[in-house]
């Protein structure tokens, strides 16, 4: 079993957050993905490191490294407001003629 770590960083409405991942790999197994471990996310590179339960200096010194020398890891998505339909649920009123004839009103 082999543990390995990923980190990069996107820009999302002007914020750049953080993301880190920790896998777990089996190499003497062929064919087998590495599995997810853990996650982390934030706009603060040690909190995102936290979150993932990453907690060796070394480690995370090595990935803020890794993180500064790929300048393709961040990349600007902007983020637009989702445009509802609005649909008005408003019904016509229904008038009864013959209710309002004995009622007086017609």
């Amino acid at each position: 079993m082999k543990n390995f770590y990923t980190a990069y960083a996107k820009t999302i409405n002007g914020t750049t957050f953080y993301f880190v991942k920790s896998y777990q790999a089996f190499p003497e197994y062929q064919n087998v993905p590495p599995i997810l471990e853990t996650y982390g996310m934030h706009t603060n590179f040690d909190q995102a490191c936290k979150i993932a339960m990453i907690y060796d200096k070394e480690i995370q010194q090595q990935l803020l490294n890794e993180l500064q020398n790929n300048t393709a890891s961040s990349k600007v998505l902007p983020l637009y407001p989702a445009i509802a339909e609005i649909y008005n649920l408003r019904r016509k009123q229904t008038t009864f003629p013959s209710i309002l004839k004995l009622i007086g009103l017609g």
